[in-house]
């Protein structure tokens, strides 16, 4: 498995691109903004990109995602309780930074448990309320894509329309406790270990009791 990231758009979002090596089928997730950016990686590596994956639907996650499924002809796969946010109508509070959005129908609608393949991946949907009701932290391999769900040594914000601390915390116990270790890989700024994070992310802590 390889991993590109490339941090798009006006607040600094990392988009991954996931792929296998053998088969050069791949996955973006979160495609946030510069579709150019992103479709140029993918044929310079020329990659078969399969799905596009959203670890949630705010703004700064999807501005790019019409162009990259156009031109990829990727399935498109958004958390259930995300799908509200694709509406135009209710990007009120980012509307002056979400000029030229293109609402596209999911082809996936992801749930607790959904899993898509490309070449020999498998990515597999954790539903991880807080940020948002659909957020969600995918898993491939030993690599948890966390959204704004789990940052380095933060949690994502909750404070906008369908934020909920307390599911958050509920979101981050639950990352706490998965078994063994894992690379985290957010939706901004830099990467960090679920080890890490059960010993340095105070929000984590408070999740656990700690």
């Amino acid at each position: 498995m390889k991993i590109m990231q490339l941090c798009v758009g006006v607040v600094g979002t990392n988009c991954y691109i996931v792929y296998d090596e053998n088969s050069r089928e791949a996955a973006v997730i979160d495609p946030g903004d510069n579709a150019p950016s992103i479709l140029q990686a993918v044929a310079e590596e020329k990659l078969t990109v399969k799905y596009v994956l959203l670890t949630h639907a705010h703004f700064d996650h999807i501005l790019a995602a019409h162009d990259v499924l156009e031109k990829t002809g990727a399935q498109y796969v958004v958390p259930e309780g995300d799908l509200w946010l694709l509406k135009r109508e209710n990007m009120h509070p980012f509307r002056a930074l979400a000029r030229g959005y293109t609402e596209d129908t999911p082809d996936i609608v992801a749930t607790e448990g959904t899993q898509v393949t490309f070449g020999g991946l498998t990515a597999t949907y954790m539903n991880t309320p807080g940020h948002t009701p659909g957020s969600s932290v995918i898993q491939i391999a030993d690599c948890l894509f966390t959204g704004d769900t789990l940052f380095r040594h933060e949690c994502g914000r909750c404070d906008l329309e369908g934020g909920d601390f307390s599911q958050m915390l509920h979101s981050l116990k639950r990352l706490h406790d998965l078994d063994g270790d894992y690379k985290v890989l957010p939706g901004h700024e830099g990467l960090s270990t679920l080890s890490e994070e059960r010993v340095a992310n105070s929000y984590m802590l408070q999740a656990v009791g700690k």
